[in-house]
């Protein structure tokens, strides 16, 4: 029993290095350029090995997705009950994760308008994501009229965008999109953004009525405009 034990652990052992190494090959090469032999050679193991843990380089890449999705299941039970804290969530457990952005990049460009690995799974998880939305619509932390899907398609959007175009980023702000400091800022800047986004829903009660417009003091704008700045670090 003893042996059989060390085998099984061995070999799960196996398994998990020739993921990594897959990970890394799949995300800088994609699907159609990875090669199975660079795969076995960064895992330091035989090509043979690798076909008798995976069978095929498609079932090697579907285990690497389910993984990722895996990943992001948990993450969506884990999301905060704010929409500010749900935007930042998003960008750090999703929008910092290369290799699945490479993975997703790589996907768009080969697919060809193709059903998608693990397309079932994915579409799921992303109605989850929307009815998550929903529940928030509901307690008031999201307006009423804001189109959910596209709403869930633009908060992908501002989470993923600095690892999709590295290269704006460092036009732009002059740090790379994996700086520590850099998602640091973009972190707090969507938690400010996501609360800025909410406050309509909790203070449509008290619009002015029609006719009337409620203008601040040019004074009072100028300070708020000083004292806000959008993802100042605390």
């Amino acid at each position: 029993m003893a042996g059989t034990h060390t085998i099984v652990r061995n070999l799960n052992r196996t398994r998990e290095k020739i993921l990594v190494a897959a990970l890394a090959e799949f995300s800088a090469r994609g699907f159609a350029g990875a090669r199975v032999d660079v795969i076995a050679r960064r895992a330091r193991v035989n090509k043979r090995m690798l076909y008798y843990c995976f069978g095929t380089k498609q079932e090697l890449y579907r285990e690497i997705l389910r993984r990722k999705i895996d990943e992001r299941a948990e993450w969506l039970e884990s999301t905060p009950d704010d929409f500010a804290g749900v935007l930042a969530h998003i960008y750090l457990s999703g929008g910092t994760d290369i290799d699945f952005v490479r993975l997703m990049e790589w996907e768009a460009i080969d697919s060809g308008g193709r059903k998608c690995v693990v397309e079932a799974e994915r579409r799921a998880l992303f109605e989850k994501a929307v009815a998550r939305l929903r529940v928030l619509q509901r307690r008031g932390s999201i307006p009423r009229g804001a189109d959910l899907t596209q709403l869930f398609i633009s908060m992908l959007s501002l989470a993923l965008f600095p690892l999709v175009m590295p290269q704006i980023i460092r036009l732009i702000h002059g740090m790379e999109p994996t700086d520590p400091r850099f998602v640091r800022q973009r972190a707090n800047f969507l938690r400010w953004l996501g609360d800025r986004l909410a406050k309509p829903a909790r203070t449509s009660r008290a619009q002015p009525r029609r006719g009337r417009v409620a203008m601040k003091p040019l004074q009072t704008v100028r300070r708020t405009q000083s004292s806000e700045r959008p993802g100042q670090l605390a």
